[in-house]
């Protein structure tokens, strides 16, 4: 007998004692709610087996979190059944005199419902936490979802399934079988061939329309594969979601022999009745399954990302532009794998952010370390491109691509070029540069651009001196912002704001120091007024500025009120690349900035837009005036908007993210 048999035992015996102690007293009772009308009708198929249904009855009146009904099919039970029945209040119990079958007991529950949603539930589950409300919100808010499943773990805390694969010949595979369950590759949300009838959560009326589960497959295996497959005919889709999870004894209501011969049986019913389909499904064998575990991935452009880290964008550095690719690349129905190269731990709760829009995201676990040359020598024939961003990455993993056969496409992301801001920060700070040293900082990037098939800029700017630098196929990807100006008249704000996160070396931490040493002195002599430098902040140097009239305020949970609050917008920064982000934000939000030439260059702005201070008195006198004078800010705030809603528009992001895809002379 194997570990798993001996713990099967040792478990019914276990549940066995727990329903003898329920029966026994006599004031023992399972009261469920009685909803008038239930969101979701669970239903339940018993025989026999009394104590795995007492434990799931008990599990569901312990984690219900949604209106809900319990629907018990008692298919003829001999045994505790019809006591621990007797004992249950306040759900609906269907009696049948014989033992019906999986199936047929199933549409019989399915057929008295009145709940919206249906949940078939093996009667040898437990449910865990949250399952209903998260499978609830899965299929509301997924597009055309037929069906959601869940991740089924075995007792002994193995993977039985991580949704479903329907294999060419009609045989099935639950995904991740037998491995840990709370790895990567098994948490996030996805689209599939199948998910087991162990917890299928679906909308009554749809369960209707596909002709309920199939009897041909009596008394049960292959139902639930068949319906999904009916389901997927009508246009729906059939959804993974790992963050419900149900822990199941399997077998726990049949016996592992006849189980498998039903399911020879009904998998030649199945693959007679969906040949035709089946032509289009993977054959098995070793390495199909990352290919298999999306439902026609083969057809889906399909991307690996490559960055420093899971991206959080409080942290500026670029990562708020990388987290709104990853969201592009995933409004776009891409199939996205996150890599993240130098840190590699899972941060939350941006890891499951990203895993509940269907990007897996690659992490450690435990005491295993990712490594890129083993992921890549796994999956490198899973992906049509390699997104990487940043010099050093692309340095790092650009020669274990280059070796495999076929080359997947590369495509750097050049989200700043790394060579402008280190010129811009040397010469802001007075250190001489040789033309000798410019040169290599420039010849350095541009020899990583050129081992890319394409190179993306994050401005027309940047866009323009890449190219003229010898790079030739190079997109612009810029940024995604929503236009919601803040609601306070220009009487009613006051004080200046900067907003940025002040990490070691960050350009913002030069700004705020010549701001606050050389410009707000002559702001504050002739306005008086407060201000406020907010956003991370990692720096002792910035935390000592605060003062009175100077409030350092560390991250915020809503930017929204302070920008409300304030009346002129700063961005003093002397070293940059790329774009500057917050000062869009400040835009979208409705608050006039004064800038440095630097950062109005970059966007291509001009005093229509925002005033630029040239010097220490010249960007003194503009914050004055911008404060003072009504109609300057007006005329800023109107125009500010506008730049930001047609060039920074989701319409308009969304086809840059199309457009990475195209690769002049490159297949795939």
């Amino acid at each position: 007998m194997n570990e798993r048999s001996q713990l099967q035992e040792q478990l019914a015996t276990f549940l066995k004692v727990k329903l003898g102690v329920f029966l026994a007293n006599p004031s023992s009772t399972l009261q469920y709610p009685n909803w008038e009308q239930p969101v979701v009708s669970i239903i339940l198929v018993a025989y026999n087996k009394a104590a795995y249904t007492f434990q799931c009855l008990e599990t569901i009146k312990a984690h219900a979190d949604v209106p809900y009904e319990v629907v018990i099919v008692d298919n003829g039970s001999s045994d505790e059944t019809v006591h621990l029945l007797k004992r249950t209040h306040q759900a609906a119990i269907i009696r049948n005199e014989q033992n019906e079958g999986f199936v047929k007991g199933c549409n019989q529950g399915a057929a008295a419902a009145r709940g919206k949603w249906l949940l078939f539930l093996n009667n040898d589950t437990q449910i865990t936490p949250a399952l209903l409300s998260t499978l609830l919100r899965t299929a509301e808010t997924t597009k055309h979802c037929g069906a959601v499943g869940a991740k089924v773990i075995f007792p002994d805390g193995q993977l039985q399934e991580a949704g479903s694969i329907i294999w060419r010949d009609g045989s099935c595979a639950g995904y991740g079988r037998g491995d840990q369950p709370f790895k990567p590759e098994y948490s996030y949300v996805r689209e599939v061939d199948y998910c087991s009838g162990v917890c299928l959560f679906l909308k009554k009326d749809v369960f209707m329309e596909a002709g309920m589960f199939d009897e041909r497959y009596h008394p049960g295996y292959y139902e639930e594969t068949d319906l999904c497959m009916k389901l997927r005919e009508l246009g729906y889709r059939i959804m993974y979601q790992p963050a419900a999870v149900v822990i199941h004894y399997e077998f726990g209501s049949s016996s592992p022999e006849q189980a498998m011969l039903l399911q020879a049986k009904h998998r030649e019913v199945f693959a007679g009745r969906w040949n035709h389909r089946l032509q289009d499904y993977h054959l098995p064998g070793a390495g199909a399954s990352i290919r298999a575990r999306e439902h026609q991935r083969d057809k889906k452009w399909k991307v690996l990302v490559v960055d420093d880290r899971i991206p959080i964008p409080a942290l500026g550095c670029g990562y708020p532009r990388s987290w709104m690719l990853l969201q592009g690349l995933a409004d776009a129905n891409v199939s996205v794998t996150l890599f993240p190269l130098q840190f590699s731990e899972s941060v939350q709760p941006y890891t499951e952010q990203l895993q509940q829009i269907g990007i897996e995201v690659i992490y450690n676990t435990g005491d295993q370390q990712i490594n890129f040359r083993d992921f890549w020598e796994e999956r490198k024939d899973a992906y049509d491109q390699v997104l990487v961003s940043r010099p050093h990455n692309m340095r790092e993993i650009a020669g274990i691509m280059q070796n495999t056969n076929p080359k997947p496409q590369i495509v750097y992301d050049a989200e700043a070029l790394f060579f402008h801001r280190e010129i811009g920060r040397q010469t802001a700070l007075g250190i001489p540069l040789t033309e000798e040293t410019v040169q290599s900082l420039i010849l350095e990037e541009i020899q990583l651009m050129a081992l890319a098939d394409k190179v993306i800029s994050v401005s027309e700017r940047e866009r323009k001196t890449i190219q003229s630098l010898g790079v030739k196929q190079v997109q612009v990807l810029g940024h995604r912002i929503e236009v919601q100006p803040t609601p306070n008249p220009f009487s009613q704000r006051q004080d200046l704001l900067f907003v940025g996160s002040f990490t070691p070396g960050s350009p913002n931490e030069d700004a705020a120091l010549y701001f606050v040493n050389e410009v707000y002195p002559l702001v504050f002599k002739e306005l008086g007024v407060n201000l406020w430098l907010t956003g991370t902040n990692l720096l002792d140097s910035i935390k000592n500025l605060a003062s009175d009239h100077i409030k350092v305020t560390g991250t915020v949970p809503d930017l929204q009120p302070y920008y409300n609050h304030s009346k002129v917008f700063v961005v003093p920064t002397r070293f940059a690349a790329g774009i500057p982000l917050k000062l869009l934000e400040s835009m979208s939000y409705g608050v006039p900035a004064v800038v440095s030439p630097l950062i109005a260059d970059q966007l291509g702005l001009t005093e229509d837009t925002v005033l630029i201070g040239r010097d220490p008195r010249d960007y003194a006198d503009k914050i004055i005036a911008c404060y003072t004078d009504s109609l300057i800010w007006e005329r800023l705030r109107t125009n500010g908007l506008k730049f930001v809603e047609t060039e920074y528009n989701a319409r308009l992001f969304h086809q840059q993210i199309l457009d990475i895809r195209e690769v002049q002379g490159a297949s795939g």
